[in-house]
């Protein structure tokens, strides 16, 4: 009997045997779990050794960096030192090394290994005039090679003369070939292990140890906190020659390997339980009917879940399936979508498109489970915002398939987006409401101070012709009021609506206005204005707004005039990239934009001492030009001239 007819034979005794089946089932999947539960405890271990290289490499890297800094600080100190061997500017020296960040305890020269030379000496007195040939056997021991050598050491960590502990750098110095003596560093201990990284509390899962072989008796000696045998943990150690030390990284918890497979298995004992029971049961079944009775209801189930769920090919995004959701949300029948390979990518939004496919692509290929979010094309033109949650099916760190369920999120983003609207909306409000506070306390003050002046002379005057005289400027100024007043009554009405209205204004009769309300300021500054804005110019703008500009520009010019010269303001019009440009200049003080032209426009900012000025002027003109779509800039030079350039949109 062939293979082939044994293995029919074995599978019809199996099919009238359903038990029996079923404890087959379950014996496979028990070998099968086992050798998974192996191999994810091999690459749960392999991690985990790579992840402590990786932390103790990094480590040993900065302690080296450190030593090397430490050994340019002692080579700095060393060029101190004179043709008559004696250390010039030595405090000066020594200062700067201890401001330099490298958390020294102390620098110091030693002269025929006598510690003549340390900075600082507050705190260090214990450790002048003892030599370092004295202290102990393994100090003259590693101070004799250092010298044989020609070679910087590092000895410690060990309890300093002066307290504490810390290590110790030196560098042997040599005069005509002769040996001088040593340039020292002295290196806080708890502030070294710190800066290199070896810090235990921030990382609960490892912990660091520290030690150095002495090399008097040979044994070694720990420095750090926690245990000093780890024969039964998992650690990782390197060594650092220079100061004969070794370093340490320990796993805090044997047992987590352990744990980590534990769950995965008791799952997989279950399923396998589980497995052994479904198969027994279908076996007690028609196989083809109950085959399609399990499909329909997983894809039941499936289309149940409210976002699409899909399949694909990782190589190309090349769908392989998807639930029937993908109609509700988007419009495409499941046919539809799977009858092109890049159906897609094609249906992406134009400004997604080429990131969303390259992120997916990046992360698939590291394996790396992802979740983003992108615009589609629904079926009927309209966007739809999706968030795509992906997981990579891998076999042999290669990934074999990709499966995912896109949720339509687009109603969280219309909620945000009116939010964000709401927000602008207020902020809106808010600045329209200062815009008028401001026109409010201003522009009627400069109406009604002119009024007030007026009164004063009609008072006084003796003459009747002059009288009359005031009377009509006073007609004038009552009539630029009352258009105030209405253009004021217009701000209000703004006020209740987002669109600020705006009309047809000649920008010449404006300016003409303006000038004439300030009349009395032109006068007492003796004033030059020079209008030369020709007549045709209108602009489309909110004539408060406009009122409010112009009065604010114009008399800052004319209040801001220069002591010794009479001011001259002159107004004209260009354009810029076909934008049209309003330039109010004048000969006055000027402005020092390097001081202040970052906050010239701010609330409040005043700069020239001037009482009357509030600093509010040009922050309420600037929001107005803004709110009205155009921008304000300044030129200016001290003592000579300013112009500002208003440009309306």
């Amino acid at each position: 009997m062939n293979l082939e007819k044994k293995l029919v034979v074995i599978t019809e005794w199996l099919l009238n045997r359903p038990r029996v089946a079923g404890i087959f089932v379950f014996l496979f999947l028990i070998l099968l779990i086992g050798l998974f539960t192996n191999q994810r405890y091999q690459i749960i271990k392999e991690n985990e050794h790579r992840e402590m290289n990786n932390m103790l490499n990094a480590a040993k890297q900065n302690i080296e960096q450190s030593l090397r800094n430490s050994y340019t600080s002692a080579l700095t100190l060393a060029l101190t030192i004179n043709d008559k061997g004696e250390p010039d500017n030595f405090e000066a020296v020594a200062a700067q090394l201890m401001n330099s960040g490298m958390h020294f305890k102390a620098v110091q020269l030693v002269p025929d290994g006598l510690i003549k030379y340390i900075y600082p000496l507050k705190g260090n007195e214990k450790a002048v005039n003892s030599s370092v040939f004295g202290v102990s056997k393994e100090n003259t021991y590693r101070a004799k090679a250092s010298i044989k050598a020609r070679k910087m050491y590092f000895l410690g960590p060990s309890r300093l003369l002066q307290g504490g502990k810390g290590i110790i750098g030196r560098l042997p110095l040599y005069r005509n070939n002769k040996f001088w003596g040593f340039s020292a560093v002295v290196i806080k201990l708890e502030a070294f292990l710190k800066d290199v990284g070896v810090d235990v509390s921030k990382n609960n899962a490892y912990y660091f140890q520290f030690s150095k072989v002495n090399v008097t008796d040979n044994k070694e000696e720990f420095y750090l906190p926690g245990s000093s045998d780890f024969s039964n943990k998992t650690y990782e150690k390197v060594s650092i020659p220079d100061g004969n030390w070794k370093l340490y990284i320990i796993s805090n918890n044997k047992y987590s390997l352990l744990a980590q497979v534990i769950s995965p298995s008791v799952f997989g004992i279950f399923l396998a339980i589980l497995c052994s029971i479904l198969v027994t049961q279908l076996l007690k079944r028609a196989e083809e009917k109950l085959l399609m009775e399990s499909w329909v209801r997983i894809e039941s189930l499936i289309n149940t879940i409210d976002g699409i769920v899909w399949e694909a090919e990782p190589d190309n995004f090349e769908f392989t399936f998807i639930s029937g959701k993908v109609q509700d949300i988007l419009g495409y029948t499941p046919e539809e979508w799977l009858s092109s390979p890049t159906f897609w990518a094609d249906h992406l939004h134009p400004e997604d498109k080429e990131w969303a496919v390259e992120f997916c692509m990046v992360n698939t290929k590291m394996n790396r489970q992802h979740d983003f979010e992108y615009r589609m094309i629904a079926k009927n033109g309209h966007i739809v915002w999706l968030r795509d949650i992906v997981n990579v099916i891998s076999a042999e760190d290669k990934p074999i398939l990709i499966r995912g369920i896109m949720i339509d999120i687009g109603e969280s983003k219309r909620a945000a987006k009116a939010l964000s609207d709401s927000f602008e909306l207020v902020n809106e409000q808010n600045k329209r409401l200062l815009n008028f506070s401001y026109i409010v306390s201003h522009n009627l003050r400069s109406h009604t101070s002119n009024i007030q002046a007026i009164s004063s002379l009609i008072e006084h005057t003796e003459s009747e012709e002059e009288r009359k005289e005031f009377i009509e400027l006073m007609k004038t100024v009552s009539g630029s009021l009352n258009e105030t007043l209405v253009n004021l009554n217009k701000v209000v009405n703004i006020q209740t609506s987002i669109d600020i209205i705006r009309d047809h204004l000649n920008l010449r009769d404006y300016i003409d206005r303006t000038i004439n309300v300030l009349n009395d300021q032109i006068a007492l500054k003796n004033a030059t204005i020079i209008n030369n804005v020709p007549a045709d110019v209108n602009v489309h703008y909110n004539p408060a707004y406009l009122e409010s500009i112009l009065l604010n520009f114009i008399f800052n010019a004319i209040r801001y005039s220069h002591p010794e010269r009479a001011p001259l303001i002159e107004l004209s019009c260009l354009y810029e990239k076909d934008q049209l440009v309003l330039a109010v200049s004048d000969n006055g003080i000027g402005i020092d934009l390097e001081k202040h032209g970052h906050q010239l426009f701010g609330m409040y900012k005043t700069f020239n001492g001037n009482p009357d000025s509030k600093g509010v002027g040009l922050f309420i003109s600037k929001n107005q030009i803004e709110a009205m779509g155009g921008k304000v800039t300044v030129e200016s030079v001290i003592n000579k001239c300013t112009t500002f350039k208003i440009y309306f949109k």
